[in-house]
């Protein structure tokens, strides 16, 4: 069903928002933007969960992914960029939403050796919580990551050797 242009822009601007407040490191705004029980699952190209270190990236609450990311991206720089949102009202206070994106990540200190860009598509729900529209669930599908030789290296290092560098 289609979604009322009021409610299609209170979500567009909220997805923004996801963005902004990730890349300017505003961990404390994320309540705004997503409900406290959102579940956020990120995914390979391959269909694998992705993981950084050791750690799988699917979190079963706002407050879990903006713990463990407020950490991980400390010390890097991040854009995420998101294309024109295709939304479907499922229920009166349910909006099915898909985004394509991009991103990068750069690590502070590495002269830009350190480097990670990728893409593809996030398929969420946004459900009306008072009167209000927030993030519920949302699932990050890449299609394609490209990883710079240095970023390899600390990745392997980290996976089977213990250290941390992010």
């Amino acid at each position: 069903m289609p979604v009322p242009i009021e409610i299609a822009e209170t979500i567009f601007r909220k997805k923004s928002q996801y963005g902004r407040y990730i890349d300017t490191k505003q961990w404390n705004k994320f309540a705004e933007v997503a409900l406290p029980n959102a579940e956020l699952s990120f995914f390979d190209s391959d269909g694998s969960i992705l993981v950084a270190g050791k750690t799988p990236l699917v979190f079963s609450s706002s407050q879990a992914f903006t713990s463990f990311f407020s950490k991980f991206f400390a010390n890097a720089q991040t854009l995420h960029m998101f294309g024109p949102g295709e939304l479907e009202q499922i229920k009166s206070d349910e909006v099915k939403a898909t985004w394509g994106m991009e991103d990068q990540i750069i690590l502070n200190g590495t002269g830009g050796l350190v480097e990670m860009r990728g893409g593809g598509y996030y398929y969420e729900t946004w459900k009306m919580h008072g009167d209000d529209w927030f993030l519920a669930s949302l699932r990050l599908e890449r299609t394609y990551q490209k990883t710079s030789l240095t970023a390899k290296v600390f990745i392997f290092l980290e996976r089977y050797s213990g250290l941390t560098f992010v």
